[in-house]
C-alpha cells in the first residue's frame, strides 16, 4: 500500500486527528506540519505497526528535518512488532552516521515540544545543469504549493538564445525531491545545486536575450514577474559566484600554457562547442568537400589544414566573445560545484583571455572547430590516407 494510502488508513483508525492528516494528501513534510509532536509520533507509532513499509517511506522523508529527525529518536519502540523497531532501528542508524545524537534516555520518551512551523526555506531550493554542447541548460525552481505538496518549475534556456521551455509541475514533496535527488546524487550527477537568487539572476538574463522572432513561453511571461523580475538585474549568476570564490581580485592572468588543458577538453568534445547555426555548419562542411575533392597526399592536407584555419577565422568572427566567456564561467561553476577546483580556475582565465588576447580567441575558436567537425574530418581525411596506403603499396 502506497504512503497516501496508508495515511487515508490511518485518519480512518486515528479519528480524532484525521481532519491534519487529510489535508497533507499524503505528503510527510506537510503531515509534519500539521500536526504537534505528540501527533506526529502517534501517527508515525500506528503506521510503524500497521504499515511498516509506508512507515519507511514517511521515517525517511522525516528524519531529513530537524523536527521529523528529533520524532523519530524519541519515540517509544517498546510496543512494535519486529518489522516496525527494524525500520525505527535503520532510521535511527543513518541518522547516528550522519552525526544526530538521540534525546537524553531519561527524555526518551517524552514527546518532543511542538516547535514553531518549519521555514520554508527548505523548499525554495534551486538546482541547474551545466551548459551543453550548445550552451543550453536546464535548471529547476522549487516552492511550496498553497494546497500542499510542491510546485515544481522547469526552465530549459540559452543565454544567448533565451527561454526555449518554461513547464509547471504540482507534486507531493517526496516525489519531487526524489526526482531532483536522481538527478544530484550519484554517478549520473546531472544537476547542482545553486544559490536560488543565481538561477533566478541567470534566467531573467537569458530572457532578456530572447529572439523577437521567437516569443517567451506563455507560463514563463505569466511567472516572470514573480520569479524573475527587474531587481534581479545585477545580482551575481552561478558563474560569476565561482569567479569571486576562486580567482582573488589582481590575480595575474597565467602563462598561455595554462590554458592548455582547457582548450583540449573542448577540442576533445569534453566541453563545448558551442556552435553558431546549423546552416554555418553546413555551409563550411561544403566548402570543405570542395576544397579537397580530388586531391590526395600532401595537397589533401594542406588543404583541409588551410580549411581548418579559415574556418577557425570565421568563427572567430562568428562570435560574441562576451558571451562565450560566459559559458567557460558557468562550465567553470559546474567544475566546482563538481569538486574540481583546478578545472575551474582553468576555465575562469580561459574566459579572461579569450576577451582580451586574440591569440587565446583564436586558439579557442581552432579548438572549437575541431571539436565540432571531429567525425566529419576523421572522414574527409580517410581518402588522404587510403591513397598514401596504395600509393606505398605500389612502391614496394
Amino acid at each position: 500500500m502506497s504512503l497516501p494510502e496508508s495515511l487515508e488508513r490511518a485518519a480512518s483508525e486515528l479519528a480524532p486527528l484525521a481532519d491534519k492528516i487529510r489535508p497533507a494528501n499524503g505528503d510527510p513534510i506537510r503531515l509534519l506540519e500539521l500536526l504537534d509532536g505528540a501527533e506526529s509520533a502517534q501517527v508515525l507509532g500506528w503506521l510503524l505497526s500497521a504499515e511498516p513499509d509506508a512507515a519507511d517511506e514517511l521515517v525517511q522523508v522525516w528524519c531529513e528535518s530537524e523536527e521529523g529527525a528529533a520524532i523519530v529518536l524519541a519515540l517509544d519502540d517498546a510496543a512494535l512488532d519486529k518489522a516496525g523497531r527494524k525500520c525505527l532501528r535503520k532510521a535511527r542508524h543513518r541518522l547516528r552516521s550522519r552525526g544526530i545524537a538521540a534525546p537524553e534516555p531519561e527524555r526518551a520518551e517524552a514527546a518532543p515540544p511542538r516547535r514553531a512551523p518549519a521555514s520554508e526555506d527548505r523548499w525554495q531550493s534551486a538546482t541547474v545543469s551545466a551548459p551543453d554542447f550548445r550552451g543550453t541548460r536546464v535548471g529547476y525552481l522549487v516552492e511550496p504549493h498553497p494546497a500542499g505538496g510542491a510546485r515544481l518549475f522547469e526552465i530549459r534556456f540559452d543565454e544567448g538564445r533565451g527561454v526555449l521551455d518554461f513547464k509547471i509541475y504540482n507534486a507531493g514533496r517526496s516525489k519531487v525531491r526524489g526526482f531532483l535527488r536522481s538527478l544530484t546524487e550519484g554517478q549520473g550527477q546531472r544537476l547542482f545545486e545553486v544559490e536560488r537568487d543565481a538561477l533566478r539572476s541567470l534566467v531573467r538574463r537569458a530572457s532578456l536575450a530572447q529572439p523577437v522572432d521567437r516569443p517567451l513561453p506563455t507560463h514563463f511571461v505569466e511567472w516572470r514577474g514573480r520569479l524573475f523580475p527587474e531587481s534581479l538585474d545585477g545580482v551575481a549568476t552561478p558563474g560569476e559566484l565561482a569567479r569571486r570564490a576562486l580567482i582573488a581580485e589582481g590575480e595575474p592572468a597565467p602563462p598561455a600554457a595554462d590554458l592548455d588543458a582547457t582548450f583540449a577538453d573542448v577540442r576533445e568534445g569534453r566541453l563545448g562547442p558551442w556552435p553558431p547555426k546549423s546552416a554555418w555548419v553546413g555551409d563550411r562542411m561544403e566548402r570543405a568537400r570542395a576544397a579537397a575533392e580530388g586531391l590526395d597526399g600532401k595537397a589533401r592536407a594542406e588543404a583541409i589544414e588551410r580549411w581548418i584555419e579559415e574556418t577557425s577565422e570565421s568563427l572567430q568572427k562568428e562570435t560574441d566573445a562576451g558571451l562565450l566567456a560566459r559559458h567557460l564561467e558557468e562550465a567553470a561553476w559546474a567544475r566546482w560545484r563538481g569538486g574540481d577546483e583546478a578545472a575551474a580556475r582553468g576555465l575562469l582565465h580561459a574566459a579572461t583571455a579569450i576577451v582580451g588576447d586574440d591569440g587565446a580567441a583564436r586558439r579557442l575558436a581552432r579548438a572549437r572547430v575541431e571539436g565540432l567537425f571531429a567525425p566529419f574530418l576523421t572522414e574527409l581525411r580517410v581518402v588522404e590516407d587510403d591513397a598514401t596506403a596504395a600509393a606505398q603499396a605500389g612502391g614496394s
